[in-house]
């Protein structure tokens, strides 16, 4: 996730890897392998996008988010392990109607990637889930991923109720957030989870959904 949004910073920007492979230093196959997801990216490479996008530490941010979750669900499945609660798989222990098939595919939503949102101001943002596999979605969250407090934290609920689907049906989960102080891009991550915070679909080919925004001070 963090690849992708530095190339959309680096494509945003009109800088071709060519280019930003030249003024960085760094090699323009690494530059690629991290912005496709391949590689994970060091912290100066990241910061040095922060710093030639304009993104204000946004991506410093995010790293700081993404780091916070993975650990949350690593002290989770830790904890299940020592209780006996839970299976252990890949991102951490999984809901008890957890299935290999069960399926979920984002097909709409507003506020795109991007959008200029006033500093502190609060919108509304809408995802639009399909349940593309074979089993019946029950007690589902849209949950927040990553550790509030870190500058320019877009704020959101901790989680908001997904609501309960069978296979081929279209839900749409509404939130309320709140644009942060600070100026620049921010983006806040979710997974779906049960009311636990166990996670659904823990695989690594599961990305989060997410909702990006730039604030300005004015529009």
């Amino acid at each position: 996730m963090i690849g992708a949004r530095m190339r959309e910073l680096r494509e945003a920007a009109g800088v071709a890897l060519t280019r930003a492979a030249s003024e960085s230093g760094w090699d323009k196959g690494h530059l690629s392998r991290v912005e496709r997801g391949h590689t994970k990216p060091s912290r100066e490479l990241i910061e040095w996008y922060d710093d030639s996008f304009g993104a204000n530490q946004a991506l410093v941010n995010q790293l700081m988010e993404l780091d916070a979750a993975v650990r949350a669900g690593r002290d989770m499945s830790q904890r299940d392990m020592r209780r006996h609660v839970q299976p252990v798989l890949l991102g951490g222990s999984v809901p008890i109607d957890h299935h290999p098939d069960d399926r979920a595919e984002l097909v709409g939503e507003t506020v795109p990637d991007g959008t200029r949102v006033c500093r502190e101001q609060m919108f509304e943002k809408t995802w639009e889930l399909r349940n593309s596999g074979e089993r019946q979605w029950h007690n589902r969250y849209l949950t927040r991923q990553g550790a509030p407090g870190a500058p320019g934290w877009l704020r959101s609920p901790a989680r908001e109720r997904v609501p309960d689907a069978g296979p081929g049906d279209v839900v749409t989960v509404r939130m309320t957030l709140r644009a942060p102080s600070q100026v620049g891009a921010s983006t806040a991550y979710f997974k779906i989870t049960d009311a636990a915070g166990r996670l659904y679909y823990p695989g690594l080919e599961s990305p989060p959904i997410f909702c990006t925004i730039f604030t300005a001070y004015e529009l």
